[in-house]
């Protein structure tokens, strides 16, 4: 007879495995990774996690065999729960104890067994992880270690499943303590709600187990006890264990009971373990003052309030903390509260405080007001007081009680809003007085016009509002219209004219700005037309443009008429002036006296027409345009005083930095000989000095004239810009009294100045500018 092997401890281990109730347990994934993994491991199709019992080997996870159990004397692992390490049998066929099993010999034709024992923490063999095959192999050193390290794993799962066991016959031992127990036990869960409940529970507050379980069990914590509850709950959140809380709860028929808590947390989950006992009876006449401070101070923390009490009787001034907080005070004897109160208070606010306080203690009725508070850096806080006196029973006032709000911010926010409301309000007036103002939804139809809007189109608002603006604007040429809808979609400012159509028939024109107003897609949903009457201007302009082409056509008439006129005039004065030559030809011995009369008629004739050229130039400056040239000054000076100055008796100078400029080189031409001729004709020294000088001044070129001639008193300075206008009689200098007023009206007409510097007797200086 056969003798198997069996373990020394093998009661104890058998009552081991007992204790795992693992035996007949369904399938479950972890183990079935396990046996999976150790095949991929050992390249075996088999494998098994198998737990040795009394009579037979049950299999609690397979891989390549479908077999629940087997008898233990066939089983290859009673082998392996008899040592602490991989047991290897490489070919059945040759080993004593395995040749003649039904395994190797039969269907399954195993040839191949190793196993792992599973060793659990008190040193019991419960079975084995094992993997076969049918063929003979030896595994390597570290497949044998990976599938050790494997049947550990299984061990770890037994473990862990025997404790999760364990906790469950714990959790019914407890459930059953919580319904017999008199006390109120309960579980609640890291979200704060009541998990479980025991009887005493539904009893002492009147709940039905349902209403309590679930819900959160601040919703019963009376609310001046709401802050103590959430300090203890977060000491428990620490780790901490409350010994002798108490606080109110909140029963079913709206009265409050005292309960006493002792609370553990559980490490693991975070669930709260509470016993509460009943003592209503010994609380009832305790309050509880600190946690109720503590809340209120709180609130006027965030409120930014304070509160303070005074009592008549004794002089007693109290503040709160929070009435220190918002005056930046440290705590302080009473006595010496009223004193700091009255130091922060603005002097300018002092007497109205005092004015309240007289009319509080005279009439008995509630206050209410504001003032300011400064601080030793300036700074300026706004304070809201509210105060209530309080009468004994015989109608005398012994207490006043009250709040103070900071409300800094909101006064700051007031004079901001009311700013903005009034720089709003006084662009819009202005925009009102001095502009058409309409607005336009994203399809184009009127939300809003202003009364400049109605007054100008003749319509009432009423007819406006909700009709197209292109039915009033949408008299402009198709592509005018169409550049402007284009800019604007875009989300573009649009600034031009536009024609628009008025209620009697008529137009007018605005000079407008289109500003699209857009959305968080930066696309147009509204546009805002700003715009000024400029029909006045059209009109204008229309009127100017006529006015400039019958300017136009009388300067043509004139250029011809004064052609004619020089024309007709200078004809009989050529033929005065050769009928006196031809007589002084014929009449050689002719008395003198009458020959100076023959010259003198001649030169009168000379004048004349120099007289009837001077009017003609004159008249044309300006109307005739004369294109730029560049011009080299020094140059031009030079020819010019080359041609009018006398080789002797005079002295001419000129400036070496005469510029370089672009102007109208005949104008220009006509003002230098003009001026520099008058310097020769009206000098009378026996040495003339006429100096040409130039200086830069910002924006022109500034050029003068100077001579040391007779000079031109004060009173002639403007005179000799005159038309006709001369110093001297004609007689004593020939002189059409034009010249300088040619001068002058050039100078003027291409944008310089021209004047005088000169003292009788002192040489006189002809002082002009060009602009750059």
């Amino acid at each position: 007879m056969k003798i198997y092997p069996k373990p020394e401890n093998e009661v104890e281990r058998l009552k081991a495995l007992k204790e795992y109730s693992v035996l007949d347990s369904l399938p479950e994934k972890e183990y079935d990774a396990i046996t999976q993994l150790a095949s991929y491991i050992c390249g075996t199709p088999i494998a098994l996690v198998s737990l040795i019992d009394d009579q037979r080997q049950w299999l609690k996870s397979t891989v390549g065999i479908d077999v629940k159990e087997t008898s233990r004397d066939d089983s290859f692992c009673q082998y392996t729960i008899m040592g602490d390490s991989v047991f290897e049998v490489s070919n059945t066929l040759e080993n004593e104890n395995f040749a003649d099993s039904p395994f190797v010999t039969g269907s399954a034709n195993i040839r191949f067994y190793a196993g792992a024992p599973l060793k659990d923490a008190n040193g019991f063999n419960l079975g084995s992880l094992c993997v076969i095959d049918t063929k003979p192999k030896i595994l390597t050193e570290e497949q044998k270690n990976a599938l050790q390290l494997l049947a550990g794993q299984v061990v770890l799962l037994l473990d862990a499943r025997k404790k999760n066991l364990d906790l469950n016959k714990s959790q019914r031992e407890f459930q059953n303590f919580i319904k017999l127990s008199k006390d109120l036990v309960c579980i609640a869960n890291v979200d704060g709600l009541f998990y479980k409940v025991n009887p005493a529970f539904t009893s002492v507050l009147g709940y039905s187990q349902e209403e309590l379980e679930g819900s959160p069990f601040v919703n019963f914590v009376h609310p001046d006890d709401l802050a103590s509850t959430y300090h203890e709950v977060e000491k428990l959140s620490n780790g901490e264990m409350t010994i002798s809380f108490e606080n109110r709860y909140l029963c079913k028929n709206g009265k409050y009971v005292v309960l006493s808590w002792n609370t553990s947390p559980d490490p693991v989950t975070g669930n709260l373990y509470c016993i509460a006992r009943n003592v209503t009876k010994e609380k009832e006449a305790e309050q509880s003052l600190i946690d109720g401070n503590r809340l209120l101070d709180e609130s006027q923390s965030i409120a930014k309030i304070g509160s303070w009490k005074f009592d008549l009787l004794t002089n007693d001034l109290v503040w709160s903390e929070g009435h220190y907080r918002i005056f930046e005070l440290d705590r302080m004897p009473t006595d010496q509260l009223y004193e700091a109160y009255r130091s922060r208070v603005h002097k300018d606010d002092l007497a109205k405080l005092d004015k309240v306080s007289r009319n509080v203690n005279k009439t008995g009725k509630d206050f209410k007001i504001k003032y300011r508070i400064v601080f030793p850096d300036q700074r300026v806080k706004h304070i809201l007081e509210i105060g209530q006196p309080f009468k004994n029973e015989n109608g005398e006032i012994t207490e006043l009680k009250g709040i103070i709000q900071d409300i800094t911010e909101i006064t700051m926010a007031e004079k901001k809003i009311i700013q903005k409301s009034k720089e709003i309000s006084d662009i819009r007036s202005a925009l009102d007085e001095s502009a058409i103002v309409s607005i336009s939804d994203q399809k184009g139809i009127l939300t809003y016009v202003n009364d400049n809007f109605c007054t100008i189109s003749k319509y009432a608002k009423d007819e406006l509002i909700g009709k197209d603006q292109r039915s009033i604007t949408g008299h402009l040429p198709k592509e005018s219209a169409k550049n402007i809808l284009r800019t604007i979609v875009k989300g573009d400012i649009w600034k031009g004219e536009t024609r628009n159509l008025k209620k009697d028939g008529s137009y007018y024109w605005e000079k407008a700005t289109i500003v699209p107003f857009l959305d968080e897609k930066n696309k147009p949903y509204q546009y805002i037309s700003i715009s000024t009457d400029i029909t006045d201007q059209k009109n204008a302009e229309e009127n100017l443009n006529y006015a400039l082409l019958n300017l136009e056509k009388k300067n043509k008439e004139l250029d011809q008429f004064a052609y004619v006129v020089s024309h007709d005039l200078k004809a009989p004065l050529r033929a005065i002036n050769n009928l006196s030559e031809w007589i002084v030809e014929d009449m050689p011995n002719m008395p003198k006296e009458v020959s100076a009369n023959f010259d003198l008629l001649r030169g009168r004739v000379l004048r004349m027409e120099n007289l009837i050229n001077g009017v003609l130039e004159y008249s044309r400056i300006g109307r005739v345009e004369i294109e730029k040239e560049t011009i080299d000054l020094k140059v031009m000076l030079s020819q010019i005083v080359d041609s009018i100055v006398p080789m002797e008796g005079f002295e001419v100078t000129i400036d070496d930095n005469l510029p370089v400029i672009i102007s109208e080189v005949i104008l220009l031409q006509q003002v230098f000989s003009n001026l520099i001729s008058n310097a020769v004709k009206y000098n009378d020294k026996s040495l003339g000095k006429i100096g040409c000088h130039y200086k830069s001044i910002s924006g022109f070129h500034q050029f003068s004239i100077k001579d040391n001639g007779p000079g031109i008193a004060e009173e002639y300075h403007k005179k000799v810009f005159k038309v006709f206008q001369t110093i001297e009689a004609r007689d004593v200098k020939e002189s059409t009294g034009i010249g300088l007023s040619i001068v002058k009206k050039i100078i003027e007409e291409i944008g310089g100045t021209i004047h005088i510097e000169s003292e009788q007797n002192k040489g006189c200086s002809f002082i002009f500018t060009v602009p750059k």
